[in-house]
């Protein structure tokens, strides 16, 4: 039986994405913010961008909607894990389990939006 590798590379934006992710975290910075919870926000919002780019490869597969959820929420969550582990070893940076909870969040947020815009639009290949 004959597989249909293209639906694997819809995981490529996810996966060069988490990349830049990856790549920013590594740097040494401290950002002093004024506005109370700003970097929660920008969490959310960058792991809520990974959750979209996940479910992108999720729903070209036939698996249930349930299940594809399950699959983005653990991968996403995984890689939350890891990027906030990833920054105890980067000067200046530490791990926050608040920003850990953002980062969930968002990855939920990114696997509805998607779903949303999938529904919406019939007209996508998968």
């Amino acid at each position: 039986m004959r597989h249909n590798f293209t639906k694997y590379f819809l995981f490529l934006p996810s996966l060069f994405y988490y990349s830049l992710i990856f790549y920013l975290s590594s740097q040494s910075y401290q950002v002093n913010v004024d506005i109370f919870f700003l970097d929660k926000v920008i969490h959310f919002v960058e792991f809520g961008i990974l959750g979209f780019l996940l479910s992108i490869g999720f729903f070209a597969h036939s698996i249930s909607l349930k299940n594809k959820f399950f699959f983005v929420l653990i991968i996403g969550s995984v890689l939350a894990v890891l990027d906030e582990i990833h920054q105890v070893f980067v000067p200046l940076r530490v791990m926050d389990p608040l920003d850990l909870a953002a980062d969930v969040l968002g990855v939920c947020l990114g696997f509805f939006a998607f779903n949303y815009f999938y529904k919406k639009n019939k007209w996508l290949p998968f």
